[in-house]
């Protein structure tokens, strides 16, 4: 158990490219449903441009209640209407829960605990971890960072260094699943094996699972026959 995986959220668990419903889509939908004179690319501008606040801290990615409420201040402004903080995370979690995800990627992760170690490594605002824990159910995991909790993104080294002092692993027992490259190439510098993937790509994602851990995990079919 001295390896673990980690695999990121967006675009490898959760749907991000169907183009009539995935994560853009329900962020468009949320902004609309507060203001529906505003076109799908307004909508997107009002959620896009009010992440970071003045003094460029990310407020949508903060745990506590002033930076909440600052935040969907801003996005009130910006898109001329007023939702609570209560309002707008209860609309944000229930459009994002109509997007869909990789359940039989969820499956596999879940069946990893047998062999290693499984964690969770994400940037995301605070309105996202509902729809992240129903997907996945972050007890399964054995280590979870998400950004608005570590105040770290993975476009910054330090967010990597903060896993490996929680791990407490050398990098090269530590393999990262995420679809955008920044994030791989940062991965990368600090040693770490690596697989840039989609959800969809279930194959080439056991396929690195199977090379990092170094042998051939069973199929579940062949698991239930047991």
């Amino acid at each position: 158990m001295g390896k673990i995986v980690i695999f990121d959220w967006g675009g490898v668990i959760m749907h991000k490219h169907p183009v009539d419903n995935n994560d853009r889509q329900a962020i468009i939908r949320t902004i609309r449903s507060f203001n529906s004179n505003l076109t799908g690319e307004e909508a997107w501008d009002v959620y896009a441009k009010t992440l970071i606040d003045e003094n460029g801290v990310y407020i949508s990615r903060q745990d506590d209640e002033l930076s909440k409420i600052k935040w969907v201040d801003r996005i009130n402004t910006a898109g001329n209407f007023n939702a609570s903080v209560d309002d707008f995370s209860a609309r944000f979690i229930a459009e994002q829960l109509k997007v869909g995800y990789y359940k039989e990627l969820v499956d596999f992760i879940h069946s990893l605990k047998d062999v290693c170690q499984i964690g969770l490594f994400s940037d995301l605002i605070f309105c996202c971890t509902p729809v992240l824990d129903e997907q996945v159910d972050l007890s399964q995991f054995d280590y979870v960072w998400l950004s608005y909790l570590t105040h770290l993104r993975k476009n910054t080294e330090d967010a990597f260094i903060l896993v490996e002092k929680d791990v407490q692993v050398s990098p090269e027992d530590i393999l990262f699943i995420d679809d955008t490259t920044v994030n791989i190439e940062n991965a990368k510098k600090r040693g770490w094996n690596t697989c840039q993937a989609f959800g969809y790509e279930l194959d080439k994602i056991k396929d690195s699972v199977e090379k990092f851990i170094g042998y051939k995990l069973e199929s579940e079919s062949s698991r239930s026959k047991k």
